[in-house]
């Protein structure tokens, strides 16, 4: 079992946090995270599970991402189990487009015509999803796999990082269980959305396990589970910003039209009253 897919039995504590003047108590409320900044990635070679290929990202012109280096490691399409690696070469830096926040934390694609792949921005690592998950090269014999985790060598980590490592697993499992209760309590009696939340909870941590299994020396420093469930805890915080910005819109708009309908109607004509229409309110 992965380090980081340990869970301890969740506390009231771990289920509220303080809550902003106004808000009601007790009610548990995602504790505020921040998505991970593009400059823990930058001039860093980053390896598949911590030991296979290389990716180096830089600072791009007007605030982007580029590829600096892009090595795939893979098997030989000819001899299956034999290891094979296609350095991707190209004149200039590899761009990247940003293709939004979807799950609370920054996305790229990279348009390679032989194997194109999208990112997300970890801290000091992307996890990179590709369908199917892998690539062929022909003329280089190499079926390469860009898909999973990509972050530092798995055996760089010493004592003292392992030990914070430790401590950054407890808070990050403690916010993704406090941003999974919150979740379920602001979608009230949505039997349908409860069930959907549920299953992908319980489903997280054989999700991470496969994720992480093959990362190098994860066993002892659970860096990779680490930055999954970092990411999961932003994914729950964002569905539920998502959830409380559809609940309270209509809330809004059925306020203005109160008001709107208790504002004096001016009397236009003496011999009749005219009412405002149903409806007739601002939309």
């Amino acid at each position: 079992m992965l380090p980081g897919a340990l869970q301890a039995s969740p506390s009231p504590a771990d289920n509220t946090v303080q809550n902003p003047a106004g808000a009601a108590p007790g009610t548990p409320k995602p504790v505020g995270l921040k998505p991970p900044s593009e400059e823990t990635i930058f001039g860093r070679d980053l390896l598949r599970d911590g030991f296979a290929g290389t990716i180096t990202f830089q600072r791009a012109s007007g605030k982007g991402v580029e590829i600096t280096r892009l090595s795939l490691a893979g098997e030989a399409i000819s001899h299956p189990g034999v290891q094979c690696r296609v350095d991707v070469v190209a004149d200039d830096p590899i761009q990247t487009r940003l293709a939004g926040k979807p799950n609370g934390i920054s996305r790229y694609e990279v348009e390679i015509a032989a194997c194109p792949f999208s990112f997300d921005v970890l801290e000091g690592a992307v996890i990179v999803t590709r369908v199917p998950p892998t690539c062929d090269f022909p003329a280089a014999d190499c079926r390469a796999v860009p898909a999973g985790l990509w972050g530092p060598p798995g055996n760089s980590f010493g004592p003292d990082q392992v030990k914070q490592l430790e401590r950054e697993r407890g808070h990050a499992e403690s916010s993704m269980r406090t941003g999974f209760h919150a979740l379920l309590m602001k979608a009230g009696k949505d039997k349908a959305a409860i069930k959907k939340m549920a299953g992908e909870q319980a489903g997280f941590s054989s999700e991470r396990e496969v994720i992480c299994r093959n990362y190098l020396g994860e066993e002892v420093h659970g860096f990779c589970a680490l930055r999954i469930t970092q990411a999961r805890a932003l994914a729950l915080q964002t569905a539920f910003e998502e959830r409380t910005n559809l609940q309270t819109g209509p809330a809004k708009t059925t306020t203005k039209r109160a008001v709107a309908k208790q504002k004096p109607v001016p009397n236009l004509n003496s011999d009749s009253q005219q009412s405002p229409q149903p409806g007739s309110g601002p939309h």
